[in-house]
Parts: structure tokens; sequence; C-alpha cells
């Protein structure tokens, strides 16, 4: 029961995640109009939806690939490696956020 609990709260909110972040990406133009350095403000936006995307997979694999198969080198890499690139675009998301206010 509580597997598939897990699964089923992971897929969903890891799914939400990736469509947040893809909404997000789609529509950062419309997003940083409205900044003193739109160009900056876009990739602000496009940065933070990266961090977004990261953070879904990182969940994605923990939850769902996690509790269906057997953990192994390969997947912790991978959850490392989206963690990383997860905490990467979210300094650069902050950092490019307040250079273009």
């Amino acid at each position: 029961m509580r597997n598939g609990l897990t699964i089923s709260i992971g897929g969903t909110v890891g799914v939400a995640m990736m469509v947040a972040a893809l909404w997000s990406w789609q529509g950062a133009l419309r997003l940083s109009a409205a900044a003193t350095r739109p160009e900056i403000e876009l990739w602000a936006v496009r940065s933070g939806a990266i961090a977004l995307a990261a953070l879904a997979q990182m969940i994605l694999l923990t939850c769902v690939v996690g509790y269906l198969y057997r953990r192994g080198f390969l997947s912790e890499l991978l959850r490392i490696a989206a963690g990383l690139v997860g905490g990467v675009a979210l300094v650069s998301a902050v950092a490019l956020g307040l250079a273009g206010h």
C-alpha cells in the first residue's frame, strides 16, 4: 500500500512540475515583458524552468523509478546529476533575476 501511494503521489507531483516547467519555458517571453531588462529576465525565467524540470526528474527518479526497479549505481548517478543541474540552474535563475530588475 505504501509503495503504491508513494508512486502515485510522486508521479503526479513530478508530472505536474514538468508541465509547469514546460509552461514557464514557453511563456518566458510573456512573463519577462514587464521587466527593466527583459532579455536578462527571459533567461532567468528559463533557468528557473530548467531548475524545476531537474527537480521534477529527481522526484520521478526517487519516488517512481526507485520503487519500481532496484536502485543501483546508475540511478544514484542520475539523481545526483539532476540535483546538481537543478542547483546550478536555481542559482543562475536567482542571479539573473536580480540582474534583470
